[in-house]
């Protein structure tokens, strides 16, 4: 399944992104699912790092993750009532009987969706799913041309610790894009204390966007689309931006 992940990322995901992403973009999420007046649904729910905070707050939250691995660890941290909330799926080819006023999908959930075809088909499942007048949150990043030229050399995002005196690091590092797809090729190391020093390392692709193009994959979708922001504080998009906000609507 594309961008499911594997166990051990899933196993440090908690440790790792309460660092380096929930003060980018974790308050934004939340205010959103609280305002919702009716029930919401996250797209690559993951670890549960939202959606757990969201459940906490009162909303009406139910997630989605295409990463049994993901999903798994985020039941555990649920109560027994609330795990009915979070299941296994692949937002692409999604069917539920249910419907929400808001639906999120954080944290460039749609760059692990490198097809066309699927792109449209992830779109039109969200406004499937909205109620009239319902809303689609989501983000991507703003692709540097400096990376994508020359990749990124191996980078150290994350050293600390994944327990009590146990330490963790991740590299992190990509190879020049594949401009005639528009991917990255991203490699992650994680090397952590575990009776002894333990290495994983884990490859995939991101697909990388651009703003007139995330506009028409939009209206071609049939959804309307309300804003496209520069950040997670509603500013807006321009040459230093590293993020795209995106949020549309379907129509009533």
């Amino acid at each position: 399944m594309a961008g499911s992940y594997p166990e051990v990322a899933a196993r440090f995901y908690d440790a790792v992104y309460a660092h380096v992403r929930d003060g980018t973009d974790k308050a934004f999420y939340l205010a959103r699912m609280a305002a919702a007046a009716g029930p919401v649904l996250e797209i690559g729910c993951g670890t549960g790092r939202l959606l757990r905070e969201a459940l906490r707050r009162g909303v009406d939250a139910w997630g989605i993750d295409v990463s049994p691995a993901m999903v798994e660890r985020c039941r555990a941290q649920l109560s027994q009532e609330e795990r009915e909330r979070v299941g296994v799926a692949d937002a692409v080819s999604l069917r539920l009987e249910r419907r929400f006023t808001l639906v999120a999908a954080p944290f460039r959930v749609l760059s692990h969706v490198t097809a066309v075809d699927d792109q449209l088909r992830l779109l039109g499942a969200v406004r499937d799913h909205l109620v009239p007048g319902g809303t689609f949150v989501f983000d991507l990043y703003v692709p540097s041309l400096k990376l994508l030229l020359e990749g990124l050399p191996e980078t150290v995002d994350f050293d600390g610790e994944w327990a009590p005196g146990r330490r963790l690091r991740r590299i992190v590092s990509s190879v020049p894009a594949d401009l005639a797809r528009q991917t990255n090729r991203v490699r992650m190391t994680f090397v952590w204390e575990e009776g002894g020093e333990r290495q994983e390392t884990w490859e995939f692709d991101m697909r990388f966007f651009f703003r007139f193009e995330i506009e028409h994959l939009v209206a071609r979708s049939g959804l309307k689309l309300e804003a496209l922001r520069g950040d997670f504080a509603d500013g807006p998009l321009t040459e230093g931006s590293r993020e795209y906000v995106v949020t549309c609507r379907r129509d009533p």
